[in-house]
């Protein structure tokens, strides 16, 4: 019994470890329990030294535990679990993230596998294989024709069906125009487009825009973009950028060879299609866009107006000039891009409101000055510009100092006054005076007088550019367009009424002879829409308030015949061209044989493809509308006026618009 009862005392051990040694018993202390030993143990068999009963130990805590201690044990557990759960969740979504990685990553990749038609066409086999594409062969049997290479197999079977029918489309214009990629040249295209990975065909887009569309419309810096453009950065250069060029550049595309088909014409706007889609699948929507994205709003308003979606273009011009209040990213632009950009989008919107007749947006305010941190090219080096329409007129064609920017900074300061005036009549400050007017007036007297010696002639000698050109195209139909509306409403004398005609006529004159001039160096066909509308309004001046009707079949024939040629990669002008009819014919204005012959049997355009042209049912000065907010005392307020504001006018350069009007040109009658 002492053995026992020393077996069960306390031992020499602390509490804890006599705690932790409670499942051992008798003279088994210092020897570890068997599995039957403990067994026995716990069926509490008195039997030997080893029959000492062991504590039961306790099997689930939060069960024997109270109610709270439970609750706080249940709590601990589930908090334990959601934060594991956490952890898994983070885990997994960073397998998301590299996953969505990896699979950019491959569809980059699919598209980059366009280099095995560089296989193909070192093989010889490209034609074939479109051929057998378009022919709708199985993708086994085109594979098997290739020796069942895997790479080409898989390569067939990944493309769309309207993937398939662009990739067609694009070879068959890089064949066209005969600009082939070189199989070992570096590629910087893939970077931007997934339209096209031929570089040189890019290049020669490039050209195409930096030649007709940027100097008229100029609204980014084309050095700061194409140094972006080349280095891959996204500072002054984006995806849907390079895509709305490339896009708006496509209806500038002419064929070098003679007699072009309608499917040529068709894969031509079909590509136009395929960069402006992708284009605005990579627009970033927002409350605060980067510029990239506003100058390609821009740009896809000139695109879209091209061919003859108006409608939806103005949306476009409107995305811009809402958000040039507030780019996201101006910091980073650099003034120069900045400013460049603004007052583009401002000249181009005010543009477009003149020829729509609706008050217009200004993004600029009226107090800023006109490119104060922008770098004129007044002394930069010579050739700039060159006459490019096919690859390999940069070599053939001699070069020469464009003035792009110089003449995009007077266009802006004409445009400042282009804004007012079309605030004259379509603002709310009451009735039209003739203070309004005539101020208006000296304003464009005076832009006009202060041209910079190096963009003032246009005479023939001088050679003018077509964007030079195109300024004083804007200027004179800017005159028309503010005076014609007084000559309508009739609340002139007799001399009065007959002064304000001669000049509305004499500005038309001028303009058309200049556009007329323009054709004979460049032709009409890479003309801007906005300067086919200007051209049509001088000439539907011309036939209602000139009293030399021997000019009304001239002037018919003339834009008729440029409406043909631009109308060859802008569709806009085919309904165009039918108002500009309707409204010749409205004047008496008859068309001879030899006009009707040329024009042929012409599609009619229904009144959703005029609204696409111009958003209204006719481009015409609403006259009418206007004359009704003209004040009725004008004609007497005028003289007195017109002495006060002008006694003190400088004379406008005589000898510039006495060499215009003596251009010898189809205007001019027999």
């Amino acid at each position: 019994m002492a053995d026992s009862y020393r077996a069960l005392g306390p031992s020499s051990q602390s509490t804890t470890d006599q705690s932790s040694s409670s499942g051992k018993a008798g003279g088994a202390l210092d020897t570890p329990l068997t599995s039957s030993g403990a067994n026995s143990g716990g069926g509490g068999s008195n039997s030997g030294d080893g029959g000492q009963r062991r504590r039961r130990q306790p099997g689930n805590v939060t069960v024997m535990a109270c109610t709270e201690c439970r609750k706080a044990r249940a709590k601990d557990d589930l908090l334990r679990e959601i934060e594991s759960m956490r952890q898994v969740h983070a885990g997994l979504q960073d397998e998301h993230s590299e996953l969505m990685e990896t699979k950019r990553d491959l569809e980059q990749l699919q598209h980059n596998q366009s280099v095995i038609l560089d296989i193909l066409t070192n093989n010889g086999h490209v034609e074939e294989v479109i051929r057998r594409l378009r022919n709708g062969e199985s993708q086994e049997s085109i594979a098997l024709w290739l020796q069942g290479r895997p790479e080409l197999r898989q390569f067939i079977a990944s493309i769309t069906e309207s993937d398939r029918h662009l990739i067609a489309v694009v070879s068959r214009v890089e064949s066209l125009f005969k600009v082939h990629q070189s199989p070992s040249g570096p590629t910087t295209s893939h970077r931007w487009t997934r339209v096209t990975q031929n570089d040189t065909f890019i290049q020669h887009l490039f050209e195409l825009y930096f030649t007709w569309v940027h100097p008229v419309h100029m609204l980014f810096h084309e050095v700061n973009f194409l140094e972006s453009y080349r280095n891959g950065d996204e500072i002054y250069c984006s995806s849907a950028l390079v895509n709305a060029i490339c896009g708006m550049a496509c209806h500038l595309l002419d064929s070098p060879v003679p007699g072009v088909s309608s499917r040529d014409v068709q894969d031509r706007m079909n590509l136009r299609n395929g960069f402006m889609d992708e284009a605005r699948s990579l627009l970033n929507l927002g409350p605060r866009l980067p510029m990239t994205s506003i100058q390609a709003f821009a740009i896809m308003f000139t695109a879209d107006l091209s061919a003859g979606k108006a409608r939806s273009a103005s949306g476009y011009l409107r995305c811009a000039a809402d958000n040039m209040r507030t780019p996201s990213d101006s910091s980073e632009d650099g003034e120069a891009t900045l400013q460049l950009s603004q007052w583009g989008i401002h000249t181009l919107n005010t543009a477009w409101s003149g020829i729509t007749y609706q008050k217009p947006f200004s993004p600029v305010s009226p107090r800023t000055e006109v490119f104060i941190n922008v770098v004129l090219d007044q002394d930069s080096a010579p050739e700039q510009w060159r006459y490019y329409r096919q690859p390999g007129d940069d070599s053939n064609n001699p070069r020469r100092q464009s003035f792009a920017i110089l003449t995009a900074c007077q266009q802006a300061k004409l445009f400042r006054i282009v804004h007012d005036t079309i605030n004259v009549y379509c603002g709310a400050r009451g009735k039209v005076t003739a203070a309004a007017v005539i101020g208006c007036f000296k304003r464009l007297i005076n832009w006009k007088a202060n041209l910079p010696e190096e963009i003032a002639r246009t005479d023939e000698d001088s050679q003018p550019l077509p964007h030079v050109l195109a300024l004083h195209v804007q200027y004179n139909v800017t005159v028309v367009q503010l005076l014609a509306p007084l000559a309508a409403c009739g609340y002139f004398h007799e001399e009065e009424d007959r002064h304000i005609r001669n000049t509305i006529t004499n500005h038309a004159r001028t303009g058309l002879n200049l556009a007329s001039h323009g054709n004979r160096l460049y032709s009409s066909r890479y003309g801007m829409p906005i300067i086919v509308f200007c051209v049509l309004h001088m000439a539907d001046a011309l036939f209602q308030y000139s009293s030399d009707h021997s000019l009304g079949h001239n002037v018919l024939a003339f834009c008729l015949d440029a409406l043909q040629q631009n109308g060859a990669g802008f569709p806009i002008c085919g309904p165009l061209q039918q108002l500009f009819r309707q409204n010749a014919m409205a004047q008496g204005i008859v068309l001879g044989q030899d006009v009707e012959a040329k024009l042929g049997d012409n599609d009619r355009y229904g009144v959703d493809e005029v609204l696409d042209a111009c958003t209204r049912l006719e481009y015409s000065q609403p006259v009418d509308q206007i004359k009704r907010y003209i004040d009725r005392n004008i004609g007497v307020d005028w003289e007195a006026e017109w002495n006060k504001q002008m006694e003190q006018q400088k004379p406008e350069r005589q000898s510039t618009t006495d060499r215009a009007m003596q251009i010898t040109s189809l205007l001019n009658s027999d």
